[in-house]
Formats: C-alpha cells, structure tokens, sequence
C-alpha cells in the first residue's frame, strides 16, 4: 500500500523506471487461463495423433524391456531410455510449444517485451524478516489472495459437481466400455469440463488484471515534493538553468560585438537604440542585422562603431522598426526601400560606388560629387 504522504499519480519517468527494473502489471491468472485453453483447443485438434503415438511408444516400451532383464549394462539401457525420451518430447511438441509460445504473448500482451534482470540482485529487503513477516499478514496481497484461491476453489468444485451430475449414468458404464471408447469419452468429458472453468476463469482473470494495475499505481504514488525533485532534475535546477542562459547572453553578447566592426552601417534614433547592418551582395538576399542594444549596449555599439569608422545613421522610426528583429535576421520586405537608400549614401560617402544624377551606380572610382539617393539594393528597390 503506497505511503499516506503519496497521492500524486506516477510520472511517465517513473513508470519507465520501474519498468526497467522489472516492475509491471502482470496477472498470472491471465497466463494461466490461456495456457489451459491453448492446450484443450491443442488436445482437442491433435488428441486423436498424441493418443495414437503413446500407444505405439507404450507398445515399443513393453515390447523392449523385457530385454533387459538380468542385462542391465548402462550402455544399452541408457540408449533405449533416451530414445523413449526423445519420442515422447517429440509426440508432445505441438502441446509443449502451443504452451510456450502463448506464455511468452500473454506476457508481451501485458506489459511489452521486456528484458531485466534488476530482480536478481541481491537485496537485504528481500530476506528481511520483519519486511517479509509485514508483506505476508499485514498486506492487501495476502488478503486478495485468499479470497481468489477460495473463489477459484468454490468455481472449480461447482463446475466439477455440475459436470459429474449430467454423465453420472454414463460414468457406470466405463467399465463395459474399451480402451478407444473409455479414452474418447474421458477426453470429451475433461474437455468440457476444462472449457467451462475456462470460461469462467476468463471473467476471473480480468477482474485480476484491474486489481493488479490498481495496487501497481497505487505502490508507485510520489508525494509532491519527489514530483517536484523528478521535474528540477529532468528540466535542470532553476539555478543552473538561469546560469546557463546567463552565459549563453554573454556569448551572444560577445559574438555581436564582434560583428560590429564588420557592419555596414549602424542605424539609431539617436541616443536610446542602436542597430548594426551588414549587407554583402554576392552572399545576403537582404541586409542583415549583426547587433543591436538598447541604453548602454547602444552607446556601447556606438562606441565600437566609432573605433572601426562604422558610419553612424540618425533615423529614429527605422531604428525601433530594426530593433525588433532579431539578431542574424534579414530586414523585410517593407525595409528594403530605407535601408537600400541609407546603405547607398555609406556606400557612396565610402567611394564603394558611383551614382549618375538618376542614382544608378556607374563604376567603383570613389565619387566626390553631392550625394544622390541609391534606392536598389541586390536589383530590388
């Protein structure tokens, strides 16, 4: 039973964890259904051939031993017991493996292929005896497990009494009856009776299989504080967490600054907002933007701007249009027409360009004439 202090449902975590350790709803009562109604439907297909080969292996037997009376030589008497053995494992197989193969599905049906071997390790609680004394007379388990043997008891007896009281004549009469007619009629009559407590035992089963999910769900309960301690560690602890953007800002930070002395043009409104642009015509579709600060990472920008004699640009609506970008963003498509208009007078004041008197660039000499507005950036305007 899960700890008063646990009423949080498990975790997916939790769940997975225990299930890697080996710990899952499972129902033996669901196998054992199964396998009793696998092998009826089995015995019923193939009974005719199983009962056909133990003869002849009975035959064989009886036929053979009388050889070794007074000759028990391990070389010949080992030879012939392993033959029987092995004819009898083969007669057998299409039982033995209908047995298998279902005990392997019911269980891969209930909780999945799984592999562990978590519970065999050695374990003090495993063979402590006040734990042990605790789990067999002061558990849930042990009073469930009462009850279910008595009910399947009670089951099988009234099915047995019901079965029995119907061919109670025809029980009288086996003793007339041959070895082919006693053996056909008590198969039928096992068969009836197994696929009655089958039946039954189908319902047992699954009222099983919810009372074992339930008593797992409960036994792996969290209080509030393990569900909070699971999520700090999958998620990080928030102080780590917040170290960890702190350094990333500050590689960012550095990485931008760096990129500043590259920059095209550094656009402000003037004092408040700074933003850097970098335009390369072979390489960009737009211009992009490199950095960009608000207050003292705008005056730092500035400053940095200065060093490299980055042309600073006065344009107060454009800068809190760019400052919203994000930083290796290209500028929209409603910013082309501003930024190619400011790009080309730092590209002219820079001798980049030349601009005839209709602003289209002429050749790469520098140009001392008055500045004409450049309004196409990459053959867009």
């Amino acid at each position: 039973m899960a700890d008063p202090g646990k009423t949080e449902n498990a975790t997916p975590k939790k769940k997975e964890d225990a299930k890697k350790k080996g710990q899952v709803v499972r129902s033996i009562e669901i196998n054992a259904v199964l396998n009793v109604l696998v092998s009826l439907v089995v015995l019923k297909i193939s009974g005719d051939y199983i009962m056909h080969n133990l003869k002849e292996l009975s035959a064989y037997y009886w036929g053979n031993v009388t050889l070794f009376k007074g000759n028990m030589d391990e070389n010949l008497v080992m030879p012939f017991f392993i033959k029987l053995l092995v004819k009898f494992i083969m007669i057998m197989l299409p039982l033995l493996a209908s047995v298998f193969i279902v005990g392997i599905l019911s269980n891969v049906a209930q909780f999945g292929f799984l592999i562990s071997f978590e519970s065999l390790k050695p374990s003090f609680d495993k063979i402590n005896p006040g734990k042990g004394f605790k789990r067999i007379f002061f558990s849930k388990r042990l009073i469930f497990e009462l009850i279910k043997a008595i009910f399947k008891i009670v089951i099988i007896i009234y099915i047995a009494y019901s079965t029995v009281k119907k061919i109670l004549n025809e029980i009288f009469l086996t003793p007339l009856m041959d070895i082919n007619t006693y053996f056909g009629f008590s198969a039928d009559t096992i068969y009836r009776l197994g696929m009655k407590i089958v039946v039954a035992f189908i319902v047992f089963s699954i009222l099983d299989y919810l009372y074992q999910r339930y008593e797992f769900d409960d036994s792996l309960k969290m209080s509030k504080q393990e569900v909070k301690d699971e999520m700090k560690q999958m998620e990080g602890d928030p102080l780590v967490k917040s170290r960890i953007r702190q350094i990333q800002r500050e590689f960012s930070r550095k990485r931008m600054i760096s990129e500043i002395p590259r920059a095209d043009v550094v656009i402000t409104n003037p004092t408040h907002v700074a933003v850097a642009l970098r335009y390369d015509e072979g390489k960009d579709e737009a211009p992009k933007v490199v950095a960009k600060g608000i207050n003292l990472m705008a005056e730092k920008i500035k400053d940095i701007a200065r060093e490299h004699n980055v042309v600073i640009v006065e344009n107060p609506p454009l800068a809190r249009t760019l400052i919203k970008l994000d930083v290796g963003w290209s500028i929209t498509q409603d910013l082309f027409q501003a930024v190619a208009e400011i790009l080309a007078f730092v590209y002219q004041a820079k001798g980049k360009i030349r601009l005839d008197e209709k602003g289209k660039k002429v050749d790469n000499t520098i140009l001392n004439d008055k500045y004409i507005p450049y309004p196409e950036i990459g053959g867009r305007s």
